[in-house]
């Protein structure tokens, strides 16, 4: 006889079908996959999949929730109690940049979802623009009163760039480092390791953004902080 096995909950069965579909979204796009594929990458039935999830647009949103209990995004919330300070703002910079090119041990989902970013500009941007609405608030705040911080210390040129642009800019940097080094053989041999580039563009962002050079060398230690996220 065989053994029971136990039923998941519906919380447990709304979390497999999120984990279960994610690569069908970023091998299709929303646009093209059915609900059907999704119910089938999921392995329950159409009718079980919109009785947790009504609309593809929900599973979106699920995804997203998900994506915020991984454990970059734990890492992430760790920085953000931290002083505003140039220290700190260079953490942020790091922290930036190792993400989209070297990833967190442990976050098993990042492939999919940079397939998932990736797709979603390619078509309507709507899950770019609902991950930023639910993920980006704070730390826009808490780069913006690093920048200030900065300022007030000493430690920063004046540049010709909108303080509100500097995030954003760090932020396509690593975004482009990741498109570039998302194929199985990279489009392009940077001919250093993905840790130095990461210390490299870690500079080159810090630099950008008008950190003085002497405040980058006090307090950007590339090695303990990849240590420490390790």
């Amino acid at each position: 006889m065989a053994a029971n096995v136990p039923r998941l909950s519906a919380e447990a069965r709304k979390e497999a079908i999120v984990a279960a579909v994610q690569d069908v979204f970023a091998e299709k796009g929303f646009d093209g996959t059915t609900t059907r594929e999704l119910a089938k990458a999921a392995g329950v039935s159409e009718a079980l999949l919109y009785k947790h999830f009504p609309s593809k647009e929900s599973l979106y949103a699920a995804m997203l929730h998900g994506c915020a209990k991984g454990p970059t995004f734990a890492e992430a919330s760790r920085i953000l109690e931290l002083e505003a300070s140039t220290s700190t703002l260079v953490v942020m910079v790091h922290f930036m940049i190792s993400h989209y090119v070297l990833g967190r041990p442990g976050d098993t989902h990042r492939a999919a979802l940079n397939s998932l970013l990736v797709r979603s500009l390619l078509g309507d941007g709507e899950f770019v623009r609902l991950m930023h609405k639910k993920l980006a608030a704070a730390w826009l705040k808490k780069f913006d009163a690093c920048l200030h911080a900065a300022a007030k210390a000493g430690e920063m040129h004046e540049v010709p760039i909108r303080r509100d642009l500097c995030v954003w800019m760090v932020q396509h940097v690593a975004f482009s480092l990741m498109l570039h080094l998302q194929p199985k053989i990279p489009a392009v041999n940077y001919k250093v390791s993905r840790e130095e580039l990461v210390s490299q563009a870690t500079w080159f962002g810090l630099l950008g953004i008008g950190i003085k050079e002497e405040a980058v060398r006090r307090y950007y230690s590339p090695k303990a902080l990849l240590l420490l996220a390790s």
